[in-house]
């Protein structure tokens, strides 16, 4: 006889294992009760000598079935069913038995029965229940009759067996129903259980792979949940372990202190060092977790480029539109001017002259850099190999700058780094940065230095730095050299450094500079790595 389970609902065999190992140990614990009282000769005035010798057998065979059950429940080699099924008809066997040697109906060990009878609803289906009622019921008739026939019990006794009888059933009833209910109400909890199990696991995959960094940082600064995307913006540092934020990150730990202060700050990007990207976090307090906060973090860099596509589209309406109502008259003043050195001039009028046309080349350089910036289209990467090309770099730039080739030195270690850039942007990236090296610097041309020094940083990403020997940059100008029309030159537009910052956001790579000990400047190229050309 098997137990079945509607589909959708929990079985016995999912849900009962705990409670027969509970009703196991009542049933151990009964036999090993009746043994004691009768090694203690408190059951002696209702045994005869016979009796007693079978009483104690059915005792042990008792304690000896409950132990085994013990047993088979704890290794489970047998189903939940079979289990049910064979220690009760035991129980019941052993029980009428134990009535029947200690005096029949009068000892009151058949309600021993009922337990079982009980348990027997509720671990299985009324039919199985109802069976066993029934089992129980012929038992203790038949034990009743045995009694009659060997004149042992009156006939009247026949009353107090069925009434005993109608118990049984009545208690395989109740227990039926409401072992239907704790199935049915275990189901839905298992049900529930395993949609919340799904839903927490979905919840954990959306988590994980979304591309912005997710924070779970508690009141005492320890981080409780960190994504992928967030380890690898901070530099696929170990999360495990609850660590403190202020040691992963303590830059982080202070603006988390800040917004506690002040919920309504606008936060700048974090910059990070050794390569490792700028970070754009965001605050907000979780409602059902008191004292933690989410944090997200998102890659500055990614956020400048979207937000370099937006201005350069709103520069390049702007500049399509000006332009050429700026150029106009810039040509006409340039003329004017330009008449006017040829006339017959005195001194004071010719440099005033000069003045005109010199400011109208400084304005028509801004109008040609806005316009490359506005043209910017979708940058195709390269992979080029940075030894060659930066040596075909030096050749041709101090050609045209009239330098010598032993002022420019090249340093590219391991000598196989291949990186992904624009070809065309990054000659005009280093065009921009060597230049300013001559430009800003204040020594003879002939004692100008100008490193191009490649490497890989702590985190294996290539990088190149250009190292000049000028005077370098102020500690508080740093901030703002990359800054448009920002320039501490009366000839200068403030927007070299500018376009060149975002001519290298555009090819995924990032710039930052560095100062100099003894003097001079370093601007630091972060690119991508490209696929060595062996493995190509």
């Amino acid at each position: 006889m098997s137990v079945s389970a509607k589909p959708g609902t929990a079985t016995p065999e999912n849900t009962y294992w705990r409670p027969l190992r509970h009703f196991n140990f009542y049933r151990a614990t009964l036999a090993l009760a009746l043994l004691v009282l009768f090694r203690q000769n408190i059951l002696q005035g209702f045994l005869t000598q016979t009796d007693r010798q079978f009483f104690l057998v059915a005792c042990i065979a008792f304690f000896a079935t409950s132990l085994y059950y013990l047993y088979a429940e704890f290794r489970r080699k047998i189903s939940f069913s079979t289990q049910v099924i064979a220690a009760n008809t035991s129980d019941i066997l052993l029980i009428i038995l134990l009535m029947h040697f200690s005096g029949g109906l009068a000892s009151g060990l058949g309600m021993l029965l009922i337990v079982n009878i009980a348990a027997t609803g509720t671990f299985l289906h009324r039919r199985e229940s109802h069976l066993f009622a029934a089992l129980a019921s012929f038992g203790v008739l038949a034990e009743q009759t045995y009694n009659l026939l060997n004149s042992i019990s009156s006939a009247g006794d026949y009353s107090n067996a069925g009434i005993l009888g109608m118990v049984f059933f009545a208690t395989s009833l109740l227990a039926s129903i409401l072992g239907n209910q704790l199935r049915e109400s275990t189901a839905l909890a298992e049900a529930r259980a395993a949609d919340l199990l799904t839903l927490e696991k979905l919840n954990d995959d959306i988590i994980q792979s979304m591309r912005t960094g997710i924070l779970v940082v508690d009141e005492a600064g320890r981080i409780r949940l960190a994504n992928d995307s967030a380890e690898s913006l901070l530099g696929n540092l170990p999360m495990q372990n609850t660590p403190r934020l202020i040691d992963v990150l303590p830059t982080l730990h202070q603006r988390l202190n800040e917004w506690l202060a002040n919920p309504r700050m606008h936060h700048k990007p974090i910059r990070q060092q050794q390569g490792l990207p700028d970070i754009q976090p965001g605050f907000r307090p979780l409602d059902n977790n008191k004292g933690s906060t989410l944090i997200f973090l998102e890659d500055a860099t990614q956020l400048n480029q979207r937000f370099q596509q937006m201005k350069l589209a709103s520069l390049g309406r702007l500049t399509a539109s000006i332009a050429h109502e700026i150029r106009n008259p810039l040509s006409a003043i340039n003329h004017a001017a330009q008449l006017l050195n040829e006339s017959e001039m005195n001194v004071a009028d010719k440099k005033l002259t000069q003045i005109i046309n010199t400011q109208v080349q400084r304005l028509d350089r801004i109008i040609q850099n806005v316009l490359q910036l506005s043209r910017q289209e979708p940058t195709q990467l390269d992979a080029i190999d940075l030894l060659p090309w930066l040596q075909k770099f030096r050749e041709e730039f101090c050609s045209a700058q009239s330098l010598g080739e032993q002022q420019i030195e090249i340093s590219v270690s391991p000598a196989d780094t291949r990186i992904l850039f624009n070809n065309s942007y990054l000659h005009q990236v280093l065009n921009n940065l060597c230049g300013n090296a001559i430009t800003h610097n204040n020594k003879a041309p002939a004692d100008i230095r100008i490193q191009l020094t490649a490497f890989h940083d702590e985190q294996n990403q290539p990088c190149l730095d250009i190292i000049d020997n000028g005077p370098g940059v102020a500690a508080e100008q740093v901030e703002q050299i990359f800054d448009p029309f920002y320039t501490t030159s009366p000839k200068g537009t403030g927007l070299g450094l500018f376009i060149t910052k975002e001519i290298i956001e555009s090819n995924r790579a990032r710039i930052r500079y560095f100062p100099v000990t003894g003097g001079g400047s370093c601007f630091r190229i972060y690119f991508l790595e490209a696929v060595p050309a062996g493995l190509a």
